[in-house]
């Protein structure tokens, strides 16, 4: 395939500088950084000759080809708070870029093909990870339109401010429209590069709970009052920190994080009356996630009780530990082939738009690049190189399975 190697170096420069400083990017869904990534993809869509749309939960798509069953392409184009210039944004760049390989050598589109970037993957400003998949899948949790970031506004006003009506669940299509969805992502862990391996084939994703966590106690004197009198919401909140990370650390291949934490009323002299903070459970099983969910449960009701407070959890979205497509597993693992990577199969610990698609029965595959620096962060980092040679293999699925 005649992936373009300049035309991907220069587009991931452009994406990157929408919301960039350095190599850090901040593009959080649903802003205007956001939406100037969803036009600057489109206009590349568009000038390839696609049909180009985005739909009421802000999704991007452009699609090639006729009327039927399409082969969706794409990832995620949002980024964490100071995140990384690939996360995401990478697979979007080369299912561009491995249509337009297709074009430039002529390959005919008998089966459609839609590129798509997913909007609010991250979860970052409104506490629903998966969010554009989610709604196209009919798997958003109910309220959604009315979840609110920081400063209050709800992700209605949100779609609402860049003309949407504000209700994303009238985004959701149905899976037999979908003949199957490919989705490319830098690894975000070390194995491949430990392995000295460019590509890796995906064969199963984590289970993940997001949740939130609201600890309220009584606002005091921070001098007056004595310890012995006092009902610190932080105090509470950080002994449930705590309590999250030695439960995790007790069951297989479970993780649990808390990247969030707000206090109020948030003055140096006040003992703090509220703390509300996020939860990430993670495990590679669904009987593993359960077990988490219900040990973090207990040790905060245990805390809570023990200080004289009251506490919440609030469940924000939830999705289950999903095997991907077997199928188009092994057409990775021969697309990689053909490009000279003998790519190895791994089970995925971040989650990803394709759990949506396969959990809505719409067969999915994706395929990993090699990346260094870690991830979320300024120095996340895929080779060009690398980058390349997923194009290029995707470009081969796509082209056996469309071409």
């Amino acid at each position: 395939m005649s992936v373009d190697r300049v035309r991907l170096e220069k587009r991931i420069g452009e994406l990157s500088a929408i919301g960039g400083s350095g190599t850090s990017v901040t593009r959080l869904g649903l802003s205007p950084e956001e939406q100037r990534a969803r036009d600057l993809i489109g206009g590349w869509l568009r000038a390839r000759g696609a049909t180009v749309w985005r739909d009421p939960a802000a999704n991007v798509y452009g699609r090639f080809g006729g009327a039927g069953p399409a082969i969706l392409v794409g990832s995620h184009i949002d980024s964490v708070p100071e995140g990384g210039r690939f996360d995401g944004a990478l697979g979007v760049l080369c299912a561009v870029e491995a249509v337009g390989a297709l074009l430039d050598d002529d390959v005919g589109f008998r089966r459609p093909v839609e590129v798509v970037g997913w909007c609010d993957e991250e979860g970052a400003r409104f506490g629903i990870g998966l969010f554009g998949s989610g709604a196209t899948f009919g798997r958003l949790p109910d309220g959604a339109a009315q979840r609110a970031d920081r400063l209050g506004i709800t992700i209605a006003h949100a779609l609402r401010t860049i003309g949407e009506s504000g209700d994303p669940t009238t985004a959701k299509r149905e899976p037999g429209e979908f003949a199957a969805y490919l989705e490319l992502h830098i690894e975000q862990g070390p194995r491949l590069a430990d392995a000295g391996i460019p590509l890796g084939v995906v064969s199963g994703i984590v289970g993940i709970l997001h949740a939130r966590v609201t600890v309220r106690g009584r606002q005091d004197h921070a001098g007056a009052t004595i310890m012995t009198a006092r009902e610190d919401a932080l105090a509470a909140a950080a002994e449930m920190v705590l309590a999250v990370e030695t439960a995790a650390r007790a069951l297989p291949d479970a993780v649990g994080t808390v990247g969030e934490i707000s206090v109020r009323p948030g003055a140096k002299n006040v003992v703090p009356g509220e703390c509300v903070f996020s939860l990430d459970l993670r495990a590679r099983n669904e009987q593993t996630v359960e077990q988490l969910a219900r040990d973090v449960r207990a040790a905060i009701r245990r805390i809570g009780d023990a200080r004289g407070l009251r506490s919440t959890l609030d469940v924000l979205s939830r999705v289950p530990a999903v095997p991907l497509d077997p199928k188009l597993r092994d057409l990775f693992l021969r697309s990689a082939r053909a490009v000279g990577v003998e790519a190895p199969e791994l089970f995925s610990g971040a989650g990803h738009d394709a759990e949506n698609s396969q959990l809505a029965g719409v067969p999915t595959g994706m395929l990993f690049v090699r990346s260094t620096g870690g991830s979320h962060n300024p120095n996340e980092l895929a080779a060009l190189d690398d980058a390349v040679l997923g194009a290029r293999a995707l470009s081969l699925a796509l082209k056996e399975l469309a071409g």
